[in-house]
């Protein structure tokens, strides 16, 4: 048989061909890492195989991306009153700035898959990139004058989306508030109490009434079914008439993440929503393709090795024992028992805590500042998005003026290194904000 000699072109069919199968597999398997052009930020990294959510099919366009950017985020920049609306840069007038910068796309400043140019926000332009519009504010400001532009969104001053809490007519009017606010606390949360309000005559069940389907009797699962039903009868849930089979449907007990949520969603929505808005959350967003929950595991911050080890999926139950239902449990044990970074370590050596473990006035949990108690229709409820004040963190300033001054709030989270041992003591400088808002306010009232 005469041997068969290969040509250069065969072995570049061969290559091509191979190159084929691979790009065809990664597009039809779920693992589509192999066409990251880059790392993600903080903030999309748990979605990043959620290709189409930002690309469609990957030739949707400019267009596209924009309209799944606001998709996302169009709630938060409303809520944020926004000082750099889109709107703002589709005005005919303000047309020269474009020319600077094309401030209508959202990927202008937040460019996805660069994490060589990406600095905290998610903001992947050069650190004095307000220069480009401003570069004449010291003729207005002259307090501004000699400072440099890259401190403009860096030292606290001012958030491109969002300065609500940095207006200066805001921070004038309260200059004057002392540190340490006598007697404040937090707002008390209403919902509950409301509801056995109009319930009096209602429907509580005891353990007698439990409902769960399965026959556990000489089981292995008959000791915590009973001990799990003992929980559950002195619980919101057996008071408020929810029987077992409301989340146990067919008996089952091992109920996975997304069963979890959805069936916690059918009572608890605007709780869902919002849980599905933030990291713990996001995968399971109906507005997301199908997606795994979370996994301790794939966290970007430091976790503790038991949390890693147990791979545990995020679910409305990491946090919330659905059968005690012991909020205090969830609001700082559930953190701590995953979360091991410095800040969240630190908490427990804290005045914050020391009085919120005394059931103290002053006392704060890890989900006080960071699932805030919000208003709502006259109702004080909790958020349950834990990134809705964070990023930056002066969103989480209505929280701090609970019990403090706005000047001791914004110079104490301004002080990286104080948020880093969880405000082990007061804020070392004053903020250079209120200086500065001091000389304005000396220097109209000499021109008055």
């Amino acid at each position: 048989m005469k041997n068969y000699k290969f040509k250069f072109w065969h072995y570049g069919l061969i290559v091509t061909l191979a190159a084929a199968v691979l790009i065809t597999y990664n597009l039809q398997a779920d693992d589509k890492s192999f066409f990251l052009s880059g790392e993600v930020t903080h903030g999309h990294h748990q979605i990043e195989m959620a290709c189409s959510t930002c690309h469609g099919d990957g030739f949707a366009g400019q267009e596209f991306i924009q309209n799944a950017c606001v998709g996302c985020h169009q709630d938060e920049l409303i809520q944020a009153n926004d000082s750099h609306p889109r709107s703002k840069f589709l005005d005919p007038r303000n047309a020269g700035l474009l020319a600077h910068l094309d401030a209508r796309q959202c990927i202008s400043c937040h460019t996805e898959h660069k994490p060589e140019i990406t600095h905290e926000m998610g903001v992947s332009l050069a650190g004095d990139f307000c220069f480009h519009c401003h570069s004449d504010i010291a003729e207005n400001r002259p307090n501004h004058s000699g400072l440099g532009f890259e401190t403009c969104a860096s030292a606290g001053c001012h958030n491109y989306h969002d300065n609500r809490y940095l207006y200066e007519e805001f921070l004038a009017s309260h200059i004057d508030s002392p540190a340490l606010i006598p007697g404040g606390q937090l707002p008390m949360k209403s919902l509950v109490l409301k509801w056995h309000a109009e319930n009096r005559d209602g429907t509580a069940l005891s353990a007698t009434d439990a409902d769960f389907p399965a026959d556990t009797t000489g089981s292995q699962l008959a000791v915590p079914v009973a001990s799990a039903t003992q929980a559950w009868s002195n619980s919101a849930h057996a008071l408020s008439g929810t029987n077992c089979t409301a989340c146990h449907q067919s008996g089952e007990t091992g109920l996975e993440a997304a069963v979890v949520v959805e069936n916690c969603g059918d009572c608890h929505s605007r709780q869902l929503a919002q849980f599905t808005r933030g990291k713990h959350g996001m995968r399971l967003s109906a507005d997301l393709p199908q997606s795994r929950p979370m996994n301790v595991q794939e966290a970007k911050l430091p976790m503790h090795p038991h949390a890693i080890e147990l791979a545990k999926e995020l679910s409305c139950t990491s946090c919330h024992n659905p059968h005690d239902l012991d909020t205090r449990v969830a609001s700082v044990e559930a953190c701590l028992g995953c979360h091991n970074d410095t800040h969240s370590v630190a908490y427990q050596e804290s005045e914050h805590f020391r009085l919120w473990n005394d059931q103290r006035s002053g006392g704060v949990s890890c989900a006080n500042c960071h699932m805030p108690r919000e208003e709502h229709q006259g109702e004080i409820l909790v958020n349950h998005n834990q990134n809705h004040n964070l990023r930056p963190n002066e969103k989480m300033l209505p929280v701090c003026l609970n019990c403090h001054g706005v000047e001791f709030a914004v110079a104490a989270l301004a002080d990286k290194a104080l948020i880093e041992n969880n405000f082990s003591a007061p804020p070392a400088i004053e903020h250079k904000t209120f200086e500065m808002i001091r000389e304005r306010i000396a220097r109209i009232k000499t021109t008055q």
